[in-house]
């Protein structure tokens, strides 16, 4: 071979292995969706046609934890498996396990950089994604990103409630969950605030938010980043719900003692209000949260008073409404 046939051959391997990289870096998985569902392959359909539609696809793997499936689900699953090879991370857990677990189980199995939840009964705007994506890529004092969304009562409708979560008070954003159905965070703030704490049945996303906010900063898109069915069957929104205890965990854990609701506490207290469980492992909230007693010493001096108060009102108020109710079945006798 000839020095200019040498030249031109070194060339010519220099751009494809060039193109190659650069093909490479632009599908490369840099988002993880985790999503852990049980019984919900109704859904899974629409799911999987909705997926590639995501402006972001290329760089989108789907992380899911997959609890006791049944046959039609692990075909829906293998056919998207078959049309997107490594777009969908899937795996499953026999038998059923707590969601924190599997989320959990998610976040150890992904690949991005970037996570975000994606239940597989809610359906996000084709931009969505990659609107997220593009402020955190922008913006590296930002860790978490959110943004308005619309409540359903069907699926897959459009039509509902639109959440603005902007006017949501920053003080608000510390105390009740409102991150929305589709937040992303980078997964290395997980180092700093942890995980899902598995000892919850399904106020895991509040606990966990909780904790992200006190490490990280919050950007809202004032955007209708997807719809959220809330069918009032879900874990959170069903009839008998375990959110109104696990949710008063979640205040005396971490001093929203203005929100607590007292009449709860024999049953909040069978929960370990100060400690995260992952695993078989309990790890003190104080490891996740800086300056955790100070805190709560500060904010008891600041609001148990106050919560207090609303409770003995709101009490109060439903024990004279009973005695008018009473009061007006004696008078029809």
């Amino acid at each position: 071979m000839d020095r200019l046939s040498l030249v031109e051959f070194s060339l010519t391997s220099f751009i494809i292995f060039l193109f190659h990289i650069i093909f490479e870096m632009g599908n490369s998985i840099r988002v993880s969706a985790i999503s852990a569902f049980y019984k919900k392959g109704k859904y899974l359909k629409k799911f999987f046609d909705e997926v590639p539609h995501q402006t972001y696809f290329s760089n989108l793997e789907i992380v899911f934890d997959h609890n006791e499936p049944i046959d039609d689900e692990i075909s829906l699953i293998n056919q998207f498996q078959k049309g997107f090879p490594n777009h969908l991370s899937y795996f499953v857990t026999n038998p059923v396990v707590p969601i924190g677990v599997s989320w959990n189980n998610c976040i150890k199995k992904s690949k991005g950089e970037y996570l975000t939840i994606w239940n597989i009964d809610d359906l996000r705007t084709p931009f969505s994604i990659e609107r997220q994506v593009e402020i955190l890529d922008k913006c590296s004092h930002i860790d978490i990103v959110t943004g308005n969304y619309t409540r359903v009562q069907t699926f897959p409708s459009e039509k509902g409630s639109y959440i603005d979560i902007t006017k949501i008070k920053p003080h608000e954003m510390m105390k009740n969950f409102h991150l929305g159905p589709f937040f992303m965070f980078r997964k290395n703030i997980c180092k700093k605030a942890g995980y899902f704490d598995e000892q919850f049945k399904c106020a895991n996303d509040h606990d966990f938010a909780l904790r992200l906010l006190s490490h990280g900063k919050l950007f809202i898109i004032n955007e209708n980043l997807g719809f959220f069915l809330d069918e009032n069957t879900g874990l959170s929104t069903k009839p008998g719900s375990l959110c109104p205890i696990e949710s008063t965990v979640i205040h005396l854990r971490y001093g929203n003692y203005d929100k607590v609701e007292y009449r709860l506490l024999p049953s909040a207290l069978r929960y370990d209000i100060y400690h995260i469980k992952y695993g078989d492992q309990w790890v003190p909230v104080e490891n996740y949260i800086p300056h955790y007693h100070e805190m709560l010493e500060e904010k008891f001096d600041n609001l148990f008073s106050k919560g207090l108060l609303l409770n003995l009102k709101t009490n109060a108020r439903k024990i004279i409404m009973e005695l008018i109710k009473t009061s007006d079945k004696v008078k029809e006798y």
